[in-house]
């Protein structure tokens, strides 16, 4: 920056120099000008005497003529090498150059200045450049690592430069669409897929991040795109089970039965019956059949550690003697639960569904939360409220809606 101020005040020095040179030369020359024009009157005015002295007989004819000859040859000195416009046109001349130079100095300084403060964003490129394979392993091979937002804006800055250079790069515009999509810039995240598979139309890796992608708004209009996307990737892998996983989600959303039949059968048994997904998929294909709803809710199995079954199984009957299993909402701080049951306590485990018929007041169940702390705790009396020696174990999930959702939770811990 410091050189930058110096070059500012020499171009500026030198500016004024081309300005106040004409100036002051302009000044002379009027000068002279001014007393070339007293000479010339002053000329003139001695003819004119000439001329009455030789009417009064003070001089002869011929001393008159003599001296007439040399006041006009002094004249036409005077007047012949200072042509009054000719000056005063060279002098705008000049004049007009120097302000055309200062403006030209002036643009030239405001260019650099504007160069000079992108030189920063310049920086900013060649060290996301420098980075950019240890921005790869932590964004792309590791994503596990922790990312923030300036890693994912200079590895797409790095991404767009590489581009720059050989917009054949199909990997490149497949890296760039997803990064795009990782900061919510759509319609930029689909350009870059479509240029990606203009290059490579087979590649099975864009296609799957292409289809994600297309899933993240869930709009119907890209659902549909992404519907396409994931069949042409299975008739290149039919084996591909989470493009089958993603396809059975999205021909469900979009009302196609078969479709979602047909994939959700490739994947169901691969996966446990209360995976979120599998829930879903099969809450939605009952709907399109016309089947009656399932109401909202959680079937509950309830275990407790090797530990705490050998504590219990130490006594005639069981203690503690009760079971309360119950539903708060993970994302506030309400101590009302949504939903409870209480229970004479068995052998565990034990298993207790959980929906909005067991809320407490009918203005507050399970359907108004989300998030959900899902706990049993192993109690000695018929008071919900904890006492020390209780048992209790907790799982915190999302809930769906229209389904009813597996949970397993272990009582693993003595309330002190």
């Amino acid at each position: 920056m410091i050189t930058f101020y110096i070059i500012a005040i020499v171009l500026v020095l030198l500016s004024a120099l081309f300005i106040v040179y004409p100036i002051l030369k302009n000044k002379k020359q009027t000068h002279e000008q001014a007393y070339i024009l007293s000479n010339t009157r002053l000329i003139k005015q001695r003819l004119i005497e000439l001329d009455e002295e030789f009417s009064q007989g003070v001089i002869s004819d011929k001393h008159r003529q003599q001296a007439q000859k040399e006041l006009k040859l002094a004249l036409i000195d005077e007047t012949v090498p200072s042509d009054g416009q000719a000056v005063s046109h060279h002098s705008s001349q000049i004049k007009f150059i120097g302000y055309g130079i200062f403006a030209a100095l002036l643009v030239s300084v405001l260019l650099m200045y504007w160069q000079v403060n992108h030189i920063s964003n310049v920086a900013h490129l060649f060290d996301s450049q420098a980075n950019m394979q240890a921005l790869t392993q932590k964004i792309i091979v590791d994503p596990s690592q922790d990312v923030t937002l300036e890693d994912v804006q200079a590895f797409t800055l790095a991404i767009r430069s590489r581009i720059q250079n050989n917009e054949e790069d199909a990997t490149g515009w497949m890296l760039l669409g997803r990064l795009y999509n990782s900061l919510g810039q759509f319609e930029q995240s689909f350009q870059a897929f479509d240029k990606s598979l203009l290059i490579k139309p087979n590649d099975t890796e864009t296609l799957a991040s292409y289809a994600q992608a297309l899933m993240t708004p869930n709009q119907v209009e890209y659902l549909r795109q992404a519907k396409t996307v994931l069949e042409r990737l299975l008739t290149l892998e039919p084996g591909n089970n989470q493009a089958a996983l993603m396809l059975a989600m999205t021909a469900g959303q979009l009302g196609d039965l078969a479709t979602s039949e047909r994939y959700f059968a490739q994947i169901k048994p691969l996966l446990p019956p209360n995976n979120p997904a599998i829930v879903q998929i099969q809450a939605k294909i009952n709907e399109l059949k016309g089947q009656p709803q399932q109401k909202t809710g959680f079937s509950i199995t309830i275990n407790a550690t090797e530990e705490i079954n050998k504590r219990l199984a130490q006594h005639n009957r069981l203690q503690p003697s009760f079971l309360f299993v119950f539903i708060k909402d993970a994302a506030s701080n309400n101590p009302l639960p949504a939903a409870v049951r209480k229970l004479d306590l068995r052998n565990l485990p034990m298993t207790v569904t959980l929906t909005p018929d067991d809320a407490m007041m009918a203005s507050y169940s399970i359907n108004d939360i989300s998030e959900v702390i899902v706990t049993a705790r192993l109690s000695f009396d018929e008071n919900v409220q904890a006492s020390p020696g209780e048992l209790e174990g907790a799982t915190k999930l999302t809930k769906i809606n229209n389904a009813i959702i597996p949970v397993d939770v272990m009582v693993n811990k003595e309330i002190k």
